[in-house]
């Protein structure tokens, strides 16, 4: 009997098959090659992919111009590719807590800006990378003998090349004595050395004039940008041009003296999409310096995301170019002139 049912069990599930092979049940795909699912498969049968997890923690992240072109680039990838992104602004305080919920719901690439809390990054790398995390060290490199990938600027050196290029700028357009004003960022230990090398680039290459007054943009936003421009005014009336450390504090400095209708020259630092859109006005902002901060924040990530698909492994070509691992920001100056070609919307 045992026999029997099991040999009618068979002629059923050969009969079930058939009709499933074939195509011809009613709103089913068509010859069974194309659309849908075909030859048997049923989501019961199939395997789910989990999708990669990543959590992302850094000041500013939805305020600062720079880093909401990033998140932008970086949700873009991740609805293209079925990542599941979460992107927080870091503070000092919230960090222990950030990173213990990124942990704690198994995220499998956390992305961290080191320098705004350097202790609580300390705290937790070793559970992090316990737990399989693919940790990415952002604006630092403390921890670059670990499995980490590094994401870093050298602030000064980068400074300093904005410097250099606003000297040579005066030098060749300004007639008489470039009396120039500084926003900078001294209450940060590590932003606060951008504007020591845009100050020392300057006054160490300039021929007729130099940095005359700084004030500090508090906070480092286009709030602050607008405040610190309205002091620079104040203190030096006589300025004829102006930099600024950073995208965000560059914006908020174009609003306030283009009010004050200043006709000085002003240049910036990160060159955010905000940026380049009033460099295409081809007004007071001369240029400002781009480290493509949201291609390699998306760049890093995706490498990350070959890591971890490799079983937490470098790949080959990671092994190959070390740079791929530690990497370090570019900067390159984008000019007025050249602004229409950085505009990504």
């Amino acid at each position: 009997m045992k026999k029997a049912l099991r040999t009618l069990a068979a002629a059923v599930l050969t009969l079930t098959l058939a009709a499933c092979s074939s195509g011809s049940s009613s709103g089913g795909t068509s010859g069974g090659t194309s659309g849908g699912t075909t030859g048997g498969d049923t989501p019961a049968t199939q395997e789910t992919k989990k999708p990669i997890k990543i959590g992302v923690a850094v000041s500013s992240w939805t305020t600062n111009a720079i880093f909401v072109d990033a998140s932008r680039m970086i949700q873009e990838a991740a609805d293209k590719n079925g990542w599941d992104y979460n992107g927080i602004t870091l503070t000092a305080d919230s960090a222990v807590n950030i990173l213990e919920n990124f942990i704690n719901s198994d995220c499998d690439i956390i992305l961290f800006q080191v320098n705004q809390a350097p202790d609580a990054f300390a705290s937790k790398l070793d559970e992090m990378l316990d737990a399989g995390i693919c940790v990415i060290e952002y604006d630092s490199e403390i921890y670059a003998d670990k499995d980490t990938f590094v994401l870093t600027l050298d602030n000064y050196d980068a400074g300093y090349y904005l410097g250099e290029i606003v000297a040579k700028w005066c030098d060749e357009n300004i007639d008489g004595e470039a009396v120039i004003g500084v926003g900078n960022r001294e209450s940060n230990e590590t932003f606060k050395y951008r504007a020591m090398g845009i100050v020392d680039g300057i006054n160490e290459n300039i021929k007729n004039g130099g940095v005359k007054l700084q004030v500090e943009t508090q906070p480092g936003n286009a709030e602050g940008g607008m405040k610190a421009a309205e002091d620079l005014l104040s203190g030096l009336p006589d300025m004829n041009v102006c930099v600024m450390w950073n995208g965000g504090s560059d914006t908020g400095a174009y609003e306030a003296l283009k009010g004050a209708n200043w006709d000085g020259a002003l240049f910036g630092f990160d060159a955010s999409q905000e940026e380049i859109k009033a460099m295409m006005n081809k007004d007071i902002l001369k240029g400002s310096v781009s480290t493509n901060c949201g291609p390699e924040l998306l760049g890093v990530i995706e490498r990350a995301v070959a890591y971890v698909e490799n079983g937490n492994e470098y790949t080959d070509e990671q092994k190959a170019d070390p740079t791929l691992i530690k990497h370090y920001f570019e900067p390159v100056m984008v000019w007025q002139e050249d602004a229409e070609d950085w505009l990504l919307d």
